[in-house]
């Protein structure tokens, strides 16, 4: 009898642990609630939706509790945080560091999703191993600087994502993959097709591992004619769908999972 409640007392300590780790990453998510959802709808048109998409702190949120509940370890993004500034300030893509401001996140560049420092300042509790891949090194740089507190949990990989997808090795695979890499056109639409291929032929992703797509439901692709609606992901989601995926959130970022 003695042994059994001893055993329910651990159980019920990692239970409480755990959801100790998911209140820290809640609550220092919730501080930049309003700015995820300003950078997600701001300057889109959402008329043609009946009910608007969740924004990308509803999306974060997910992934990231679901990677602490799962005891996730590793985190691949595949496009960095390139930008001290949003777009209406100056020094948006510029490479002069004092256009960053750690204590002023108003002035960050919410409409490119700034996961780089979400997943490291929200995970950074959980000692995750974060590998921030681009193929642009002044874009790295920028994001080393953006991301500097938490520069023990992070590599910052000059490579185009394909090389790194091609070659990485993770023992018992990937715990959450998030897919960013280029602009909204065709060429990155094309380039995210092949990245999926290679994350589906070499099994890339862990047992319970989850695939983040962002601007899924972004609708600049319209004013140049493609009404997909699917943005950069028009090819790579139906193939992951037609690959033993199927999809846990469908909103302006598309969660998916391994389903065989």
């Amino acid at each position: 009898m003695i042994k059994k409640l001893g055993f329910m007392l651990i159980a019920t300590n990692a239970v409480l642990m755990c959801q100790d780790t998911v209140d820290i990453m809640y609550s220092t998510l919730n501080k930049y609630k309003y700015f995820l959802e300003q950078g997600t709808y701001e300057g889109q048109d959402w008329s043609s939706f009946s009910v608007k998409p969740k924004s990308r702190f509803d999306t974060f949120r997910l992934v990231f509790e679901h990677f602490v509940k799962n005891d996730g370890k590793t985190i691949v993004e595949l496009g960095t945080t390139r930008s001290f500034t949003h777009g209406g300030l100056e020094g948006c893509n510029q490479d002069n560091p004092q256009y960053w401001t750690p204590n002023a996140p108003q002035n960050w560049d919410w409409g490119a999703g700034s996961f780089t420092r979400m997943a490291a300042e929200c995970l950074y509790h959980v000692h995750p191993e974060i590998y921030t891949v681009d193929i642009e090194l002044a874009h790295l740089k920028r994001c080393q600087i953006i991301t500097a507190p938490y520069a023990s949990i992070i590599q910052y990989h000059h490579n185009s994502s394909l090389k790194f997808l091609r070659t990485c090795q993770f023992a018992g695979g990937i715990d959450l993959i998030y897919l960013d890499t280029g602009n909204m056109n065709q060429d990155a639409a094309r380039l995210q097709l092949e990245e999926a291929k290679i994350i589906v032929e070499r099994g890339l992703l862990s047992k319970h591992g989850l695939i983040l797509i962002d601007d899924v439901k972004n609708q600049t692709p319209k004013l140049f004619g493609d009404y997909s609606g699917l943005g950069k992901s028009k090819y790579s989601l139906p193939y992951l769908l037609n690959h033993g995926f199927e999809i846990v959130a469908d909103e302006y970022q598309v969660v998916l999972r391994r389903v065989s």
